[in-house]
């Protein structure tokens, strides 16, 4: 597959639709606290006091973000398919369940699929896929383009996991013998890639918003998934001088910076 093709194959995730770059480049978000990210980044959203402060400090971290998104992109792709190759040469058609069973934890993976050149399952884990077509189980059946060769190697749209503040992550890769190897597992440091981070970065009280959806905050009460309608923010809102916005009953002066997909609102009490 070329560049081209690989950088439009993962450019949306979970919920919120963002941008990677590499393919990777989108994301949910990420809802942590912000003291060490802030304090790593050089960037001081915790303290600023008035709006035109948050406002330059919001464009300094859209400013790091698209620095190095490629970069964290593309570094983020080649782990995930050398997760992928590693797991294909560690188990094998004669591997036994628990041998298969042994490389996926010391992989850190959710799931594995190994299938022949048919596309039939020759190794699964967990256990119960294996002799079905990779077709006919729902969660991986895309890759069968793999198989066919359409690609040398693909990944689903990461989805945000609330509940662990991570990302799904679903990558397969072509084998030697024209099968397909597919691994799942979930990775914090997808947030690197989608600007799930930006708002940990920029500091407290700040809101990143992507293609209408919410994809990092360390606002509380605004959780990261919710769309422009769930934080009562309109589209118009982003491009005043400044505007209200209400979360967890607690009202705030906000101020938008927009560069590309990208939206960061910083917030102060009002």
């Amino acid at each position: 597959m070329t560049k081209k093709r690989f950088l439009l194959s993962v450019l949306s995730v979970g919920a919120a639709s963002v941008m990677l770059a590499a393919s990777l480049s989108a994301c949910g978000g990420s809802s942590g606290n912000s003291s060490s990210a802030s304090s790593d980044s050089g960037s001081s959203g915790s303290s600023y006091t008035t709006l035109d402060d948050g406002k330059a400090n919001a464009k300094k971290c859209l400013s790091e973000y698209e620095s190095g998104k490629n970069a964290a992109s593309f570094a983020f792709a080649k782990g995930a398919y050398d997760k992928a190759a590693e797991a294909a040469e560690k188990v094998n058609a004669d591997s036994s369940q628990e041998d298969v069973d042994k490389a996926a934890e010391e992989l850190g993976l959710t799931r594995l699929v190994v299938t022949d050149e048919s596309g039939t399952i020759t190794v699964s884990y967990p256990e119960g896929d294996k002799d079905k077509s990779i077709k006919d189980v729902s969660d991986v059946a895309v890759f069968y383009k793999v198989v066919k060769g359409i690609s040398d190697k693909y990944m689903k749209d990461p989805e945000y996991k609330a509940d662990g503040d991570t990302y799904s992550i679903t990558a397969g890769v072509k084998t030697g013998d024209g099968g397909a190897a597919v691994v799942g597992y979930d990775d914090p440091g997808y947030a690197a890639v989608c600007g799930g981070d930006i708002a940990e970065k920029c500091g407290d009280n700040t809101v990143v918003i992507s293609k209408d959806k919410v994809v990092s905050s360390s606002l509380d009460g605004i959780a990261v998934g919710s769309s422009l309608d769930d934080i009562g923010v309109k589209k118009d809102d982003l491009k005043k001088d400044s505007f209200t916005l209400t979360a967890d009953s607690k009202k705030y002066n906000a101020a938008a910076v927009t560069k590309g997909d990208m939206t960061v609102i910083a917030a102060i009490p009002a």
